[in-house]
């Protein structure tokens, strides 16, 4: 696998995580439990952080790693 689509993949993945941690958060605000707001609050920092990486650190990684391939000889 091509490790710059793999970069992306793992990056793109905790997005489910937080998906089921938003479900579980609201779960426990529906079952009366104030902590779902802490898991709440947990999911929006997982998201915010996944999403600066995905956007602003991966495009940099890629471009790093295109500019040190060596250019093949033809």
């Amino acid at each position: 696998m091509d490790p710059t689509k793999r970069l992306l993949f793992w990056l793109k993945v905790p997005y489910a995580a937080d998906a089921v941690l938003v479900l579980f958060g609201v779960g426990l605000l529906l079952s009366g439990m104030t902590v779902g707001w802490w898991v709440l609050v947990f999911a929006g920092v997982r998201a915010a952080i996944g999403t600066f990486a995905l956007f602003w650190i991966a495009p940099r990684v890629i471009a790093r790693r295109q500019v040190q391939k060596p250019q093949s000889r033809g």
